[in-house]
């Protein structure tokens, strides 16, 4: 029945917008009040059918009742026609009322996206209560960290949940998941073992521990002391910029899916350009952190014999930590094909191992080169939200938005003595 079919289109409409915690878009409305339209037209024509067949059956009763000659009372044609109108009207209150419930459950459990937020600054359209909420919550991060920031969204880089009231004094809260929780996860030197530190405010100096004092004394001489000892080293915020191209097209979308992919490609951005600084030849200035082959020269090495004189500089070194390989993908495929000597068929790599100790590949690695050591001796620091400055003008002639992201990290090796670097002949 046509009818039927017509209100299960407007549920799909209406469930879908729920699901996703969105409002109807501008094409969703135009549908929707079409299908009540539509609706109101077959519930008037079939009160037409029914008034034409009442109309039939009560001369037919008039007829009847002469014959009888009997006194049955009727029915006024004004609660009739009230009965008609309360079932013509109730497909549509149907719609209306799950629409209204669907917008009171979108308002109620409202979520931050950042989708919206772009495309609400690249039309130049005000905020609603939850983004500015969030945008706040980002912005108060980056005065406590003491940073500066110029964009038009900050996030803050702390889960939490953000209650705000509303223009109509509903009480909205959203939950705001740390955007930038992913890098953990791709960071391949986090993977390692590099010990990743979060929300700091202003420099940060970490303590190393020196080796405790012990040594030989005479009978009645004074023991040496067994405190260890402790240095420092100090971890400063440095901007990381990078930016994504977004279409105007994409910004559109209110899916889940581009919500994602857009915060995937956020932390993707963030984490190429932190890797590529940290394990490239990073300058180490007061604007970049050192890269780590730049603070360790790689020794040439021709065969096993050569990594396994490497690693026993680590051991010599009393680092008794974790030990993984960070390599390059080409390094990786040299070792593939590497033979342990002349008298072995075994492979120097073989499942994801380099003689048995956990390898991580890289393109961030250049060249044929690696890192062997204990990560827990490197240190990555991470200052403030993210600011993102969202440029519609740029791009404007190719219908694109540029998404220019600032966020402010630093590292530093803290134990030198605790890393050897190599590259393969």
């Amino acid at each position: 029945m046509r009818k039927d079919e017509l209100k299960d289109r407007a549920f799909s409409i209406i469930d879908t917008a729920k699901k996703e915690l969105r409002d109807l878009t501008e094409d969703e409305e135009k549908e929707l009040n079409s299908i009540k339209e539509e609706i109101k037209s077959l519930d008037e024509d079939e009160k037409v059918d029914e008034e034409t067949k009442s109309e039939d059956t009560k001369q037919e009763d008039e007829l009847e009742e002469k014959e009888l000659d009997g006194n049955e009372s009727k029915p006024d044609n004004e609660d009739e026609a009230s009965e008609d109108d309360d079932e013509v009207s109730e497909d549509t209150k149907e719609i209306e009322n799950n629409n209204n419930r669907s917008n009171q459950i979108r308002k109620m459990n409202k979520e931050f996206r950042l989708i919206k937020a772009i495309r609400d600054v690249a039309n130049n359209r005000s905020m609603d209560e939850v983004t500015k909420a969030v945008a706040n919550a980002g912005a108060e991060e980056m005065r406590k960290s003491g940073l500066s920031f110029g964009g038009q969204i900050q996030l803050p880089l702390e889960s939490r949940t953000i209650t705000v009231a509303s223009e109509h004094d509903d009480v909205i809260e959203t939950e705001f998941t740390n955007i930038l929780e992913p890098l953990r996860a791709k960071n391949v030197l986090v993977e390692a073992g590099a010990k990743y530190l979060t929300n700091l405010v202003g420099d940060v100096q970490v303590p190393i521990m020196s080796a405790t004092n012990v040594g030989w004394a005479g009978e009645v001489a004074d023991a040496a002391s067994g405190d260890p000892t402790f240095s420092h080293v100090t971890l400063q915020p440095k901007r990381l910029t990078a930016y994504i191209d977004l279409s105007k097209q994409f910004i559109a979308q209110d899916s889940l899916a581009a919500e994602q992919l857009i915060r995937e490609d956020l932390v993707k951005a963030i984490n190429s350009k932190l890797e590529a600084t940290i394990l490239g030849a990073g300058s180490g200035t007061t604007t970049e952190p050192q890269g780590m082959f730049d603070a360790i020269s790689a020794t040439s090495v021709s065969a096993f014999s050569g990594i396994c004189e490497l690693e026993a500089d680590i051991e010599d070194a009393n680092i008794n930590g974790n030990c993984v390989y960070v390599m390059s993908n080409k390094a990786k495929a040299a070792l593939r094909a590497m033979a342990k000597s002349s008298k072995s068929t075994q492979l120097v790599f073989e499942n994801g191992e380099v003689d048995g100790t956990k390898a991580i590949n890289t393109s961030h690695v250049q060249g044929k080169k690696y890192l062997y050591g204990d990560f827990s001796n490197l240190a990555i620091g991470q200052w403030g939200a993210i600011d993102l400055t969202v440029d519609p003008y740029t791009l404007a002639r190719s219908g694109q938005i540029r998404l220019v992201v600032n966020a402010y990290f630093d590292a530093k090796i803290l134990r030198p003595t605790a890393f050897v670097a190599g590259e393969l002949a």
